[in-house]
């Protein structure tokens, strides 16, 4: 019967009480007397000029801006002993600036010099078929899953079997950085998980680590498993003051999406998803029960406050059987507008950042003549914002770019490589990770520009 805790009426409570008890104690936690200003300009080391609309973001934490017309950025925040920022824009290489502090500082001045990135002042090279580039790989282990950091990789690693991984900082030149074990304790590393703070970390079977690095050494540090569910994977982003979050649950064809106010801790729903044949197919699982059962059900709804359908719905296992698909229907922040693609409802909903909803566009791109192409898969590039839909045909993964305004598709481009696993974008190149088929070969991991066709 612990099976019907997870009914997602319950789930939304328990997230709604957790994050309220997480943000109210790290706040009081980590509020000191008084606040800092971080004042800066960001600058290009080949020229010198001044670089415009710069992303900057107070690593670790909620607090981002932009460079404005002349270079400069602010921050006015609560003070800290360390600050890391991370400056990322297109066409140059990502930076992180360390900074510390001490009592007396009110206000710390900076000055950032980004360099170009080295794959926009290559010569272009006319080629009869185009080829993946190695970003990193050897023979010694094979690479699970991967994260960016800077202008480098976190890669999850694993020597002969998953219960022996490895967590490595590698950079661009294919050297190896620094290198931490993950306890075998933990049981087998799953998957490396950023969270809508920016840290990147380490689910495994047993126990979930962060990944911290500090003057390019990582590190691990513990998480409590269970908070760490319930409180930080819920959250998807942040928009103004507010986190987004939503109560998904994979054995239930509804959810919601909810603003949570950092300031005064109030929260509100802002957007519904909902497979409405999938939900009447769900409630009527009750009446296939013998009455005994239907019984049960009601019994079960009464003591878990919930739906005796729902409760039906689960004690049948409907949502392992092969009419049920959990729901997807993503959301990205881009800029300051809230953009969730409802492929329900078949339209791509546009809100601000106060939650109301600005307009919405029809969308079609996930109905393709053949329905199994579509893998219910969206990415987002982490530098520009560019969103692609992930399709499957003949074995290859295709990208469709989708107009995050419009919702219209743009181009498509075909991953070269059979089977690409675990693949994230970042300014406009398709990453992942392979090895090719009967190969001996360990993973690597690989990129290539994306060049889209119509």
């Amino acid at each position: 019967m612990n099976t019907f805790k997870n009914d997602n009426k319950l789930v939304l409570g328990y997230i709604i009480r957790s994050l309220y008890f997480l943000f109210f104690s790290t706040t009081l936690y980590a509020q000191p007397k008084n606040s800092i200003y971080i004042l800066g300009t960001v600058f290009s080391k080949e020229t010198g000029n001044i670089i415009q609309n710069v992303s900057v973001k107070v690593n670790n934490s909620t607090y981002t801006t932009v460079t404005d017309n002349k270079g400069k950025f602010i921050f006015h925040i609560t003070k800290v002993k360390h600050y890391s920022l991370l400056f990322q824009t297109l066409g140059y290489k990502s930076q992180v600036k360390e900074i510390e502090t001490d009592y007396l500082n009110d206000t710390i001045k900076v000055f950032v010099f980004l360099k170009l990135d080295s794959v926009m002042l290559l010569p272009v090279v006319i080629s009869a078929k185009l080829k993946p580039d190695t970003v990193f790989g050897t023979n010694k282990y094979s690479i699970v899953d991967f994260n960016f950091y800077e202008d480098k990789f976190i890669l999850l690693t694993f020597f002969k079997s998953m219960d022996k991984t490895t967590v490595r900082l590698v950079d661009e030149f294919k050297n190896e950085v620094s290198k931490v074990e993950v306890p075998t304790s933990s049981g087998n590393a799953k998957e490396l998980f950023e969270d809508y703070m920016g840290y990147t970390n380490v689910i495994c079977r047993n126990a979930i680590y962060r990944v911290v690095v500090r003057n390019e050494e990582i590190k691990l540090f513990e998480l409590p498993m269970e908070d760490y569910i319930a409180l930080v994977k819920p959250v998807i982003d942040t928009s103004g003051s507010n986190l987004v979050f939503s109560n998904y649950n994979p054995n239930f064809p509804m959810f919601s999406y909810y603003f949570y106010n950092l300031m005064d801790s109030s929260y509100k729903a802002f957007a519904t998803i909902i497979d409405k044949n999938l939900m009447d197919l769900y409630r009527f699982e009750y009446y296939f029960l013998k009455p005994a059962e239907k019984l049960e059900a009601r019994n079960i709804a009464q003591e878990f406050k919930i739906d005796k359908h729902v409760a039906a719905a689960m004690m049948t296992g409907f949502t392992n059987s092969i009419y049920y698909t959990p729901l997807y229907a993503p959301l990205f922040v881009v800029g300051d507008t809230i953009r969730i693609f409802d492929h329900y409802k078949d339209y791509l909903y546009h809100y601000n950042s106060k939650g109301n909803k600005l307009d919405s566009m029809p969308i079609s791109y996930h109905h393709p003549k053949k329905w199994k192409e579509w893998k219910n898969v969206m990415i987002k590039d982490v530098i520009n914002g560019n969103i692609f839909a992930i399709f499957s045909k003949d074995g290859h993964k295709y990208m469709k770019k989708i107009n995050y305004r419009s919702g219209k598709e743009e181009g498509i481009y075909k991953i070269i490589h059979f089977s690409a696993d675990n693949i994230k974008v970042k300014e406009n190149f398709i990453y992942y990770v392979y090895r090719p088929y009967e190969s001996t070969q360990e993973k690597f991991l690989y990129k290539e520009k994306i060049v889209l066709k119509n």
